[in-house]
């Protein structure tokens, strides 16, 4: 196959454009989180210099949620941005049902956990036994006798079979007619239904977390559902885990995530989920049975610290929170026996008191009485949660998502004071972060990274995207490197820039960004004549305005805006254009040709009627996604 010299310099160019862009944003984001300021953030005083209004708007929107569609900046500016904080952090007054219709069509979302491993995981049936090993009669038959006959009275009494393809009409002798004195062969009991894929009510929580991040109007919400699923992390994927991941978002992370932090981290400890995913539901005290009847002496039993550790390193106290191995050591002693019951058949929690170890432990100092049962765990989720290292610890992540990766002393001594004095309160530690007084401030614009989460979400709401969440986009956001529920460690992703700013990582963001653009990913449509009404004689830099104005509030900043159109005029729209080159004679692009503005595979948007916008509008759509300002927020 022969390609033209047009084609091969548009191919070299597009991998020189992607290698750019990546470098850039590359560079760009490790150059804001190294606090080399290419703004001024303060004035001469060293106080941080104030946002404009319109700033304002797209922190809240990009901060507090997953990012502006059509329409929100001039709506949150409307109606001011106080009034949308309070709006949020009460979330209960939100009306959401055009989002729990999406989700109707998610049938695992709302099953029982019993409910759901029964039609997901149903158990094995039993054995069918073959018909040569059924039963014989009850009744007893007489010996048979040997048969004396010589052989040549046995062939006479042999008689040659018809074959009933040549003489239909013949029947059997009526010795083969005979009916075979044996015993009646049991009927065949009916097929189970195929039981369900499990992997399906995985595949189907992912989907729900995409579509209510992008779909939701609890934007705050979602976003702290998010943040506690991760700080609470679990891998999905770990055998009875595929079928628990429900409950546990549904009743252990949904209903708390801006309640007390008692309350939730009650929930998680409760949770089947967890309990199966660190092991603590064979968690017993070891059980020593003598040697009797013939049976040899026996040791059953044994005592997991996984859980232990990582509810006081991970989810309350933090690694220097000033617990020891120690305690790590009693507080497992506290859990032992919370268990589950069958996990694979129902899947419910379950206290096993034979199980708990009823001695004297202590925790932290603290001293819990022999005897407690079930009542020794929950007594040191109290000591843990209210404790002064766990305010810290909380309201150090808190404000590192909500914030930046390095959040201000201030905002967390603010945060956790407020933590302590309200109980654990969620939903008030949000607002005292939010309203620090230097939250609106040039130093805390666009501080942070978005994940590929975060990312992926932002755009489909950006382009007002139709999407069911299909398979296709879940491995998306995975090959970027973020699988929703895929986080095999129980530490959760790391909320800081340097996890997401590989080469590799970015350029996937560019091959989603393409496929997005052009319409490539199944299960998702962007109509971008409906969304920029625009038609074949929109300029580029109309189209650049446009989106810029959605995603980013039309805060395109100088450089990043004469760079994209540098890019954009390498090729005229008319001259060599793109829509001239014979789809028939294209070879399979590479993933970076995919991506990037001059690539073959970057058409003109339709719609259904006919209307057309210029080809380089997804090329400057790519572009703009793939900015180091939409990958920030």
């Amino acid at each position: 196959m022969i390609f033209s010299d047009s084609y091969k310099r548009r191919s070299l160019l597009a991998l020189i454009l992607a290698s750019l862009f990546i470098f850039d944003n590359a560079g760009a984001l490790k150059t804001v989180f190294a606090q080399k300021k290419r703004r001024p953030t303060r004035d001469s005083s060293g106080t941080s210099l104030p946002l404009t209004d319109e700033r304002r708007t797209m922190l809240v929107l990009t901060r507090l949620g997953f990012g502006a569609r059509p329409g929100d900046f001039e709506r949150v500016k409307a109606m001011g941005i106080e009034a949308y904080i309070n709006g949020q952090l009460d979330f209960d007054s939100i009306d959401d049902a055009a989002l729990d219709r999406r989700l109707s069509k998610l049938p695992t979302l709302a099953l029982a956990t019993p409910a759901l491993i029964e039609q997901y995981n149903p158990p094995k049936p039993a054995p069918v036994p073959s018909p040569a090993q059924t039963s014989k009669p009850t009744t007893t038959a007489p010996a048979p006798t040997v048969n004396a006959t010589p052989a040549s009275s046995a062939k006479e009494s042999i008689k040659p079979l018809t074959n009933p393809l040549n003489n239909a009409g013949t029947t059997q002798t009526a010795e083969m007619k005979k009916p075979i004195d044996s015993p009646p062969t049991k009927p065949m009991p009916p097929k189970p239904p195929p039981p369900h894929n499990p992997q399906q009510a995985v595949t189907e929580l992912q989907r729900a977390a995409l579509l209510r991040a992008v779909y939701s109007e609890r934007q705050l919400y979602e976003l702290t559902v998010d943040f506690w699923e991760n700080h609470f992390s679990i891998y999905a994927q770990k055998d009875a885990d595929r079928l628990l991941m429900t409950g546990f978002d549904r009743e252990a992370i949904r209903p708390f995530a801006f309640g007390r932090f008692r309350d939730l981290l009650g929930a998680t400890a409760h949770s089947p989920a967890m309990l199966f995913y660190l092991d603590n539901w064979q968690s017993s005290v070891v059980r020593k049975y003598p040697a009797s009847n013939g049976k040899p002496a026996r040791v059953v039993g044994g005592i997991n610290e996984n859980y232990a550790r990582e509810l006081m390193e991970l989810h309350t106290l933090g690694v220097d929170g000033g617990y020891t191995q120690t305690d790590v050591q009693e507080v497992a002693r506290c859990f032992t026996g919370w268990s589950i019951a069958k996990p694979n058949v129902e899947g419910l929690f379950v206290f096993n008191p034979a199980a708990h170890d009823n001695g004297e432990k202590i925790v932290l100092g603290k001293r819990i009485p022999a005897g407690g049962g079930i009542a020794d765990g929950e007594r040191v989720l109290d000591i843990l949660a209210h404790h002064p290292s766990t305010a810290r610890f909380i309201s150090t992540k808190l404000a590192r998502r909500l914030w930046s990766d390095d959040p201000p002393p201030s905002v967390i001594n603010r945060a956790a004071e407020v933590f302590l004095k309200t109980d654990g309160s969620i939903r008030e530690t949000l607002r005292a972060i939010i309203t620090s007084p230097d939250f609106f401030s040039s130093a805390n614009y666009r501080a942070k990274t978005r994940s590929p989460f975060e990312y992926a979400a932002a755009a489909l709401r950006a382009l007002k995207a139709e999407t069911d969440g299909d398979r296709s986009l879940l491995d998306s956001i995975a090959r970027m490197g973020q699988p929703i529920f895929g986080r095999i460690t129980p530490d959760g992703y790391p909320d800081r820039a340097e996890q997401w700013l590989s080469t590799g990582a970015l350029l996937e963001r560019f091959n989603f960004a393409g496929a997005l653009a052009t319409n490539k990913i199944k299960g998702t449509h962007v109509d971008l004549i409906a969304l920029f009404k625009g038609d074949a004689n929109d300029s580029p830099q109309d189209i650049l305005a446009r989106v810029s104005h959605i995603a980013l509030g039309g805060d395109l900043p100088i450089k990043t805006r004469a760079a994209l159109e540098n890019v954009i005029a390498e090729e005229t729209p008319g001259a060599s254009g793109i829509n001239q080159i014979n789809e028939d004679s294209k070879p399979p692009a590479p993933a970076v040709l995919q991506i990037t503005a001059s690539s073959p595979t970057v058409q003109a948007a339709k719609s259904q009627s006919g209307a057309a916008l210029p080809a380089h509008a997804s090329k400057v759509i790519i572009l703009l996604l793939g900015s180091p300002e939409f990958q920030r927020r």
